[in-house]
């Protein structure tokens, strides 16, 4: 259909109006997409190696292959992406770690060019090609490149490959304290991310329904350069109905709650917020106070060293003495982030301890309240990366020290 100049001013005013209105970035905010010198990415890569040499050695491998999007991503300091299907960690590319120093990226000819000239190429990686039919349920070429390269070592894996032992769940460790500039970059996403989320509370009306607010949230986050990769939206009752709400199309009348995991470089972020029109109930407001408390005894838990099961047990504690004894068993009540949604969360008799630089991400809960933040556990202090500018906050003692927890934006 021929559009007239009449016509097409119409077009343009109403799609004008539509973006003014809705008060969201819908235009790209032409964010960095790496925030390192290259110095900076070499000392991050070798620090890396060397846990990664350490590892080879305990686990008596002659090299590691990582096909793992979180491990790619950690092992090329957030440079290389090997994600093709969006909602699959397995990338279609594999970067094997030898023990001798070589490197390798093995993959079939339709991710090669891209990975060599973006990044592998740059960081020493030898291109091992095969075609993408030869690797198939009836024939799997890739068992023989392993063979070969392995020189009658042993190759470990974090997925099941061809010619590998399996050693996701130890790899994993590896990720767990973060490096000066892995922080860098974590503490960037945390406060775009939870700008994106504020931004999305603050111009909510009644009347909007969940989908539409799982749109705006989205949005918001995707004009950063950020990925969400957990979307719960909700409103009212199903608020207090559903401890894990997506969005269902109910719509907002007085209460909402974005809550969202996002990453970028495979790094993720936990945040959750909650948005009231009008005054609050004396029971909601009771409920958020008490959510707080729980989550200020987390953040003074999280100290290097600390046992995760003792962490566990005392939960139990905190909750009742804010009156709501039982409430922990309603809802998981998370645990390591960093480069996995969580790395794990804490249940009864988990092993481990807390470790320096570590990133967590609580998500205390009480039917209707929710506190949910990241924050990285340093030597002796931690640091909430959620935080932004003009939202209101709950101070809350403890062995009197104050910590800051989100309250519920009125509006």
């Amino acid at each position: 259909m021929k559009m007239n100049h009449g016509h097409l001013l119409f077009v343009l005013i109403l799609s004008l109006l539509i973006v003014v209105g809705c008060g969201i970035k819908t235009q790209w905010a032409n964010n960095p997409q790496q925030l390192l010198s290259q110095d900076e990415i070499q000392n991050e890569i070798s620090i890396k190696i060397e846990r990664v040499n350490k590892f080879l050695d305990e686990e008596g491998l002659k090299g590691i292959l990582l096909t793992q999007v979180r491990n790619v991503y950690w092992m090329t300091a957030g440079l290389t992406n090997n994600q093709i299907v969006l909602n699959k960690d397995i990338g279609a590319a594999s970067l094997l770690i030898m023990r001798n120093g070589e490197k390798y990226v093995i993959c079939n000819g339709s991710e090669a060019g891209r990975l060599l000239d973006e990044s592998l190429g740059d960081l020493g990686y030898e291109l091992v090609r095969y075609k993408w039919y030869e690797s198939n349920p009836l024939k799997d070429v890739r068992r023989k490149i392993i063979y070969e390269l392995a020189d009658g070592g042993r190759i470990g894996s974090d997925i099941d490959y061809p010619g590998t032992v399996l050693k996701s769940d130890e790899f994993a460790k590896l990720r767990y304290s973060l490096t000066d500039t892995e922080i860098k970059r974590y503490k960037w996403l945390g406060r775009e991310t939870t700008e994106a989320v504020a931004e999305v509370c603050k111009i909510l009306k009644p009347g909007m329904d969940e989908f539409e607010i799982e749109y705006m949230t989205a949005n918001a986050l995707r004009s950063r350069g950020i990925f969400p990769t957990v979307l719960l939206i909700a409103v009212d009752e199903r608020i207090y109905k559903y401890r894990h709400a997506l969005a269902g199309g109910a719509e907002l009348k007085n209460y909402a709650m974005v809550n969202v995991v996002a990453e970028k470089w495979g790094m993720p972020i936990a945040v959750t917020r909650f948005v009231h029109f009008g005054p609050l109930s004396e029971e909601l407001a009771k409920k958020l106070k008490a959510t707080a408390i729980v989550n200020a005894h987390y953040e003074a838990a999280t100290v290097p060293g600390k046992p995760l099961a003792k962490i566990f047990e005392e939960c139990k504690t905190w909750y009742a003495e804010v009156g709501f004894e039982g409430e922990w068993q309603k809802h998981h009540q998370g645990g390591a982030t960093g480069y996995n949604d969580r790395e794990y969360c804490i249940y009864p008799g988990i092993d481990g301890t807390v470790q320096e630089n570590q990133a967590f991400a609580w998500n205390p809960t009480i039917t209707g309240a929710k506190i949910e933040d990241t924050i990285i556990a340093y030597k002796d202090s931690f640091e909430v990366v959620t935080v932004s500018k003009d939202w209101p906050m709950i101070s809350i003692t403890i062995n009197d020290k104050i910590y800051q927890q989100p309250d519920i934006l009125i509006r």
